[in-house]
């Protein structure tokens, strides 16, 4: 098996090692940047926000590059095409149809990959004029709090407590418009690594307690 496979990127032919890398891996490893939210490469593979679209040659639609292992030699990436542009503006769309617009008193303002893609990939409107959905905030015990409506169902908590750190405690309820992230029998979660998915997520739904700014009130 040759150690190398040549793929096509925007029209330029690269060299990427053929060691079973998936398209957003090499398309990372050669500077391209591709937005995403579900995918960590220390996490299993979910490929459900649908952020990282990209095109595959003659393909009829997109393709989500997390999941999408190049296994032919001269297999053609697209990254930045009107199709791939509008895809991530769609997702981003219907991602903030929901959530709510409270960055200003965030815990994650600033820091928020949810912020920072809507303003790179994200449209200047929205056609959602309906009521947000609210969900409400569950107990999860004295390490974490959550603000549940700024979840966007990545799952990398789910995927992290389950697959990573071995407890079961947290997972997804429901389907559609009703999915939430939650403990099924409303158990605390107080596994000993239970604090990393705080860091793991990428919008504020996960924060610690205390918050920091108390913390640092409670050190002085």
């Amino acid at each position: 098996m040759a150690k190398t496979l040549p793929v096509w990127i925007n029209k330029k032919l690269v060299e990427v090692p053929n060691k079973g890398f998936t398209a957003l891996q090499i398309l990372q490893k050669e500077g391209y940047q591709i937005p995403h939210f579900c995918y960590h490469e220390h996490l299993p593979i979910a490929g459900n926000c649908r952020m990282c679209l990209i095109e595959l040659g003659n393909a009829v639609k997109p393709i989500a590059s997390c999941a999408f292992v190049p296994v032919a030699p001269n297999t053609q990436f697209y990254t930045n095409t009107i199709i791939t542009r509008k895809a991530r503006e769609g997702v981003l769309e219907f991602l903030l149809a929901n959530h709510p617009l409270d960055c200003p008193i965030c815990d994650q303002g600033g820091e928020c990959d949810l912020q920072d893609q809507s303003l790179l990939y994200g449209s200047d409107r929205g056609r959602f004029y309906e009521s947000k959905r609210a969900v409400e905030d569950k107990n999860t015990g004295p390490f974490i709090k959550t603000v549940m409506t700024r979840c966007i169902h990545c799952t990398r908590c789910v995927r992290f407590a389950n697959e990573v750190a071995g407890f079961d405690t947290i997972g997804v309820v429901g389907r559609g418009h009703n999915m939430e992230i939650g403990t099924y029998v409303q158990n605390f979660i107080t596994h000993e690594m239970s604090g990393n998915i705080i860091d793991l997520c990428p919008v504020g739904v996960l924060r610690p307690t205390p918050p920091p700014s108390l913390a640092a009130l409670l050190r002085e």
